[in-house]
């Protein structure tokens, strides 16, 4: 069974867009007959070959002729199995529309009128024909027709009693299922998977089969899954070059891990990993000399600052790279080579190494002339893809050399090669690259025009933004979110006597809201695309919409102001990015410390005056009353409520403040009526997993507190709060609202993101289940999950990503959270003033929060921001 699926899995490396999984066609082996025996089968065979060495216009003619001959032999499964690995071909070149083509003819020979009449050979031929046009579907963006067609392949791999094909359709079942958003089901089908491997009788291939579903789980983001598969394997493996493709899988996905500490500020641990990556590659270079190992080691260096051994990785790499056969591969590896070169050079020049900057291997020539010789390999192979990524790169190596003349034609001329197939993955790279070098040579509209092609080429790969082919892998910090904060900032400075044109402001505005969507998505690891941008704000009087942006050299902010002739307002202080970072880092720090209030006050008077100062006079002559802030970078973890004019907080000025995203999620509506809540929490102390939780004493006076002011079923308390529980509440009641006070913690770190059940830890995938059942599946939204107790973790830049995307992936309309472990007594006055507020007609969520942070400072005298600045309300702010 599971030999079938190893072989399939070469596509892994294949695929555009994701690792889709495709098979072989049915009885055949992948090797080349004698080239005597010129039959339709022969040809299918040889043109398999020629597809595996990513010879893909020579597996398109051996195609084309095994098509003819099955057709003269009046043979419709062998000729609809052919025209299925035709458009797969086409795929591989960005040519959709012959792919579709010949994908359509094929099903028109195989639709059955009764699938049950059809014999296990014929049944497998339909399923494989089937499981092409799902890649395809994938490919265009059609999440849904490919799941409904992957899952048509699998009903018929199991009618033809085909284990093996069955896990494949599973495979990919699963990957659409992990971008909708459904991740449990998702992690189910791997689970079946996973029992199908470990039945297999022959060690080996199970401990193939281990590892390419560890690739899928990493790609899922499940890494430490994904790491003990790979473990379990190197136990069993006995053969050399199967063992170097698991330690290459296993380098992999510690470096995966180490990149997912480091964004949490987990520093010390993610060099550890870094380390085990570094040991996995060097194992599988030593064991098998395997070439991705090779490059990712290199890359890997380049990363850790090791410029030395990176150097001496260079000379091995190389001549594995000559060695290759012309294909695909070999185009892309040496591609890959070089852009690593190029950073080895950028980083040699920044701490002048002589002896690295010297080395023949990293001279700018020697990189030129190695993408000029993989351009021509491409073309020889007439693989347009390829071709356009060596052009595009080319450009990059003269854009380095600051030769922008001969960049910007290279750059053109990938471009132009792109116009005639599908791969907007690499459209926006160009196009972006020729955005830099037009405003390099003050080209300032060609550049504008450039950005605005790029960013859109960007929303058509919104679902790939994680998971492009592994030739293409790009980190969105490093490759997407750039695109669009250069373009807002060119946008921005687009001057007319120090104000940006009123359709670039706009401009701007839409670029950050993509931008919002695109890092929810990228957080989430899956796609939103049921998640629209909103409009302006309309029909709200008392609200303004304010987009601080942090840029380079200045602080710029856009305001939608109500009740004034100006659609948008334009204010920027200059101010060194770094100065700003800095500032809002010691900020946040000294909100948490409780005896810091005169640092608080210093950095939020610096804040003030640099976000909110400049607005002043507008906002007062606006019938602005709320401030709803569309945060990003290091502002998310700053609560706006505690900006300072010198006199005053925010809060105290008279406006109530919300963060939201412009997305129509969050598009604010008055039709909140009682609150019919779900409360419940944990407070006596527990020790789960190794991990301390202390006691919440007020959890009790938290919840009859708040019960007066809400439809509330008995809570779940201590003992009661379970998962379980929780999941038949909320199966079974009918809720507006969820109200929990309990430990907990939001993180980059899926792992590191949970909420405190009696005895165990709800974990973020668990979260979203439980809060997705409560709207019965998104068909009735929950107005309001209320998180007392929990916290953002610390050094964590894109924690508060997780508040938000919980209620875009749920679609709750509005969440509220608390930033860093509130004190339990304030906490419960701030809830119950909170509800209190609520109850009263015509209050909005974001007045009900600046009422009870009033309360906690003139009321019960909590004048400390540390203790009433803590609460940040996400979503609807009415």
């Amino acid at each position: 069974m599971v030999r079938w699926l190893l072989i399939s899995l070469v596509s892994l490396v294949l695929t555009v867009a994701m690792p889709v999984v495709l098979q072989p066609p049915f009885g055949v082996a992948s090797t080349p007959l004698e080239s005597a025996r010129a039959t339709p089968q022969a040809s299918l065979r040889l043109g398999l070959t020629h597809y595996e060495a990513e010879q893909f216009q020579e597996a398109i003619q051996q195609w084309q002729q095994a098509e003819h001959g099955f057709v003269a032999q009046s043979d419709r499964f062998g000729q609809a199995l052919t025209l299925s690995y035709l458009s797969l071909a086409h795929q591989q070149l960005g040519n959709f529309a012959q792919a579709q083509q010949n994908l359509e003819v094929g099903l028109q020979l195989l639709e059955p009128v009764d699938e049950s009449r059809y014999s296990p050979e014929q049944a497998v031929i339909y399923a494989k024909v089937l499981n092409v046009q799902g890649k395809l579907h994938w490919l265009e963006g059609n999440l849904e027709a490919a799941l409904g067609v992957w899952q048509a392949s699998e009903q018929a791999y199991r009618q033809a009693n085909d284990a093996a094909g069955q896990a494949i359709a599973q495979i990919n079942q699963a990957k659409v299922l992990q971008y909708l958003g459904l991740n449990s089901q998702a992690q189910a089908i791997l689970r079946q998977v996973y029992q199908q491997i470990q039945q297999q009788p022959d060690v080996e291939l199970k401990v193939a089969g281990l590892r390419h579903l560890s690739s899928v789980l990493q790609r899922v983001g499940d890494l430490e899954t994904a790491r003990e598969l790979l473990q379990d394997g190197l136990s069993i493996a006995t053969q050399p070059d199967s063992t170097s493709l698991i330690f290459l899988e296993l380098g992999n996905t510690e470096w995966a891990l180490a990149n997912r500490l480091t964004a949490i500020g987990q520093l010390s641990d993610a060099q550890q990993h870094l380390q085990s990556a570094q040991e996995a590659y060097q194992q599988a270079v030593s064991l098998n000399d395997v070439l991705p190992a090779r490059l990712n080691l290199l890359r890997l260096l380049i990363d850790k600052g090791d410029q030395a051994e990176a150097i001496q990785a260079v000379s091995g790499a190389e001549q594995a790279i000559d060695q290759l056969i012309p294909s695909r591969t070999a185009v892309y590896a040496s591609i890959h080579l070089a852009e690593s070169l190029l950073r080895l050079i950028t980083a040699s020049r920044e701490v002048s190494t002589p002896q690295i900057l010297h080395a023949e291997a990293l001279q700018p020539i020697k990189v030129a002339e190695r993408l000029s010789a993989a351009r021509t390999q491409a073309q020889a192979l007439q693989d347009k893809r390829a071709e356009a990524y060596a052009l595009g790169q080319l450009g990059h190596v003269y854009e380095q050399t600051q030769q922008w003349h001969e960049a910007q034609s290279l750059t053109q001329q990938a471009l132009l090669v792109l116009e005639t197939i599908e791969a907007p993955e690499l459209n926006y790279r160009w196009e972006w690259q020729l955005g830099r070098l037009r405003q390099q040579q003050d080209d300032q509209s060609g550049a504008i025009r450039a950005y605005e092609a790029a960013v859109d080429s960007l929303q058509g790969v919104r679902n790939d933004l994680l998971n492009v082919n592994a030739d293409i892998q790009f980190s969105f910090r490093d490759r997407v979110e750039p695109v669009y904060r250069q373009y807002v900032e060119l946008l921005l400075s687009a001057h007319q006597a120090g104000i940006p044109q009123p359709q670039y402001l706009e401009q701007a505005i839409q670029t950050i809201d993509r931008l919002q969507l695109a890092e929810l998505e990228n957080y989430l690891g899956c796609t939103l695309s049921w998640v629209k941008l909103a409009d302006q704000v309309q029909n709200d009087p008392k609200t303004a919409i304010l987009y601080p942006i942090v840029l380079s050299d200045r602080v710029a902010m856009i305001a939608q102001l109500p009740g004034t002739s100006t659609p948008l307002t334009y204010h920027e202080t200059l101010v060194p990015q770094a100065k700003l970072d800095a500032t809002l880092s010691a900020l946040q720090t000294n909100l948490a410390i409780p005896g810091n209030t005169p640092e608080v006050l210093e950095n939020a008077q610096k804040a003030y005056d640099w976000l909110l100062r400049p607005l002043e006079a507008e906002l007062a002559q606006s019938s602005a009353q709320t401030l709803v802030f569309v945060l990003d970078g290091v502002l998310r973890n700053i609560p706006m409520s505690v900006l300072h004019d010198g006199d005053q907080y925010l809060i105290e000025k008279g406006y109530a403040v919300a963060i939201a995203p412009r997305l129509q999620l969050f598009t604010p509506e008055t039709t909140r009526s009682s609150l019919r809540t779900l409360t419940g929490g944990v407070g006596i102390p527990q020790e789960i997993e190794g991990t301390r939780f202390s006691s919440i004493a007020k959890l009790q006076e938290e919840l009859e507190g708040i019960a007066q002011y809400v439809d509330s079923s008995p809570p779940l308390t201590n003992e009661s709060f379970t998962l379980d529980n929780l999941r038949q509440q909320l199966q079974t009641g009918a809720f507006s609202a969820i109200h929990w006070k309990t430990h907990g913690v939001f993180s980059s770190d899926p792992e590191g993101t949970y909420v405190v059940a009696y005895g165990e830890q709800i974990s973020a995938q668990d979260l979203n289940d439980l809060i997705l059942l409560g709207s019965r599946d998104g068909l009735n939204p929950l107005e309001l999950v209320v998180l007392s107790a929990c916290e953002t973790a610390q050094g964590d830049n894109r924690a508060v990503l997780g508040l938000a995307g919980l209620a875009a992936r749920t679609g709750t309309r509005s969440v509220l959270s608390t930033l860093w472990i509130a004190q339990d007594t304030p906490n419960t006055e701030f809830m119950i003033r909170f509800y209190q507020a609520l109850s009263q007609p015509g209050t909005s969520m974001a007045e009900g929060v600046r009422q009870a942070q009033l309360a906690l400072i003139y009321d019960y005298g909590y004048t400390t921001p540390y203790i009433w600045s803590n609460y940040l309300l996400i979503g609807n702010w009415l």
